[in-house]
């Protein structure tokens, strides 16, 4: 198992940031005192943004390798506990190996390692798993009394890393009763229920003083049958490539079926699906995402565990786990490399922003379209941010360079000019054109009627436009990418519909050839006000505002 490991996730080591990675990278300890007092990076997780800090001082920003030898230690503790929890359940050897072995090479577990950010949920399990082990072990020795006060502790700082388990007291209730001589099950499990709502008062007292009844997500919010699917779903993710496609519907039929026949016992099927429920319900109502299923793993590996213990002795038990353990792996290997042309993408991209935009003349900010926001499934920047990127190389550019949703409110921030580029799809060739505060002159408004195609001839010394109609698109055919085409969606202001131009990259290098086109017939008045500038105005007098409360 350690070698097929090592060989899974040694390459990890050199896969660099990606998306997320580039905002957790720069936390520092200089922050700690903030984030236990306050809503800190969207939600309420101080002890993650501590693991953040320490990494950065440990290995710094440059080091990618160091953040992902620390994602390695943090597999082999959580596969550790998860070992010594499946033995407190489980007296076949065999079984416990297969089931930790699931944990460890599932294809959750094994994105969630291979991306930094992606650690949250693997972290947050280690003290709650912890925490298990404990509950199991004093309910079955009544002696050391002390064992409650760590259990509520560690469940304290699992919460505080992530809140995965902030509904998981049914489980710690079913570890207490399934470990419990007979004539003391119902009342270590009540007892169990107590000590772990004390970790959770405390977490909501300091979440509602940092963040009130916030919530990091916006989906958090909404409920309904959809967080069934959702759950099931995530379990079903687990097992992949084995149960890929099949339906929510379907699973909800097989899914209690394989527990009752694989898990012997009722206390135990309990157990399994409370560890299947539970960990996954904070989870159950947001869209669905591999290092989010990493807190089924725990009960899927224990239902694993059992259904191994039962086929021991079997013949055919050894050429069934050959034939799973050979898809798992090989599924996760797969990711682990898609993962990893990401990163390649991603630092080879980095360095040709770099070359371009040190090749440009003056110091003004630089802004980037045609950059590639995914390579298979899997992010690559952060939308329109390339400083961090940069500095994660030992890069310095020297002027701002960011995404082209950012170009007016730089411009009007950073300096009065700059360059926007546009990158092929390889990256390998680019041009740029400059930019102002200064690009569009006031013109008489100019009245045209699109039907079909147009060319855009003199149109593109306008900023705006604006149609009566408010169900009306735009549809661009610019010469800049061959077929590229762009629709353009209007705002509704004073009952018309408005097209903001000059927020569009490719409009902003728009020559006379550009083509409009218009579903139907339409009355398009061009205008000299350039929406996209005026925003910017608004969004830098509001960052002032606030910044001077």
């Amino acid at each position: 198992m350690l070698l097929l490991a090592a060989l899974l996730y040694i390459p990890t080591l050199r896969t660099g940031f990606l998306t997320d990675d580039f905002l957790d990278c720069t936390h520092t300890l200089r922050e700690m005192p903030t984030v236990f007092s306050s809503e800190y990076g969207g939600g309420y997780r101080p002890l993650m943004i501590l693991s953040w800090s320490l990494d950065n001082k440990l290995w710094g920003i440059e080091n990618q390798a160091g953040w992902h030898a620390s994602n390695l230690l943090i597999l082999a503790v959580s596969s550790l506990l998860v070992y010594l929890l499946l033995g407190r359940f489980l007296s076949n050897k065999i079984a416990i190996f297969a089931g930790t072995s699931l944990f460890v090479f599932s294809y959750p577990m094994a994105v969630a390692i291979a991306r930094v950010s992606w650690r949250t949920t693997v972290l947050a399990l280690i003290p709650f798993l912890a925490s298990l082990i404990l509950v199991s072990i004093w309910s079955g020795d009544k002696k050391r009394k002390c064992l409650p006060y760590f259990v509520a502790f560690l469940y304290l700082i699992s919460l505080l890393l992530k809140e995965t388990a902030i509904a998981a007291v049914p489980v710690i209730a079913m570890v207490a009763y399934c470990s419990s001589s007979d004539e003391s099950r119902r009342k270590n499990a009540i007892w169990s229920v107590v000590i772990g709502l004390f970790p959770l008062v405390i977490y909501g007292a300091l979440r509602y003083r940092a963040m009130g009844l916030g919530v990091n997500y916006a989906e958090s919010k909404v409920f309904g049958f959809f967080i069934i699917r959702n759950i099931l779903l995530q379990n079903a993710i687990v097992w992949q490539p084995w149960l890929s496609d099949i339906s929510a519907r379907i699973l909800f039929l097989i899914y209690p079926v394989f527990v009752y026949f694989g898990v012997p016992g009722w206390k135990n099927r309990i157990l399994v699906f409370s560890m299947g429920i539970f960990l996954l319900l904070p989870v159950g109502n947001l869209v669905l995402r591999p290092d989010l299923a990493v807190a089924a793993l725990p009960g899927a590996a224990l239902f694993l565990g059992f259904v191994v213990q039962r086929l021991h002795g079997k013949r055919i038990l050894i050429p069934l786990l050959a034939v799973l353990f050979a898809a798992v792996i090989l599924y996760s290997r797969d990711e682990v490399k898609t993962l990893g042309m990401a990163s390649d993408y991603v630092q080879k991209t980095t360095g040709r922003i770099a070359e371009i935009a040190d090749g440009l003349p003056d110091s003004g900010p630089v802004f980037i379209s045609g950059v590639g926001n995914s390579v298979g499934v899997y992010g690559t920047f952060w939308p329109g941010e390339y400083m961090v990127p940069m500095q994660c190389m030992g890069i310095q550019p020297g002027r701002l360079v960011a995404g082209t949703d950012r170009i007016w409110e730089s411009l009007l921030d950073e300096s009065s000019s700059g360059f926007l580029v546009f990158l092929s799809e390889d990256g390998a060739s680019s041009f740029s054109v400059p930019v102002s505060v200064d690009s569009y002159a006031i013109l008489p408004d100019s009245v045209v009627v699109v039907s079909g195609a147009v060319q855009a001839g003199e149109l593109v010394m306008y900023p705006s436009c604006s149609a009566r109609d408010e169900s009306t698109t735009l549809v661009l055919v610019s010469s800049l990418y061959r077929d590229s085409v762009i629709t353009v969606f209007p705002e509704v202001i004073d009952e018309e519909a408005v097209f903001d131009l000059a927020s569009v990259p490719e409009w902003l290098v728009a020559d006379e050839n550009t083509v409009i086109m218009a579903p139907d017939s339409t009355e398009l008045t061009f205008f000299s006000e350039n929406i996209a500038l005026n925003k910017a105005r608004r969004i830098l007098v509001s960052k002032s505002e606030v910044s001077s409360i």
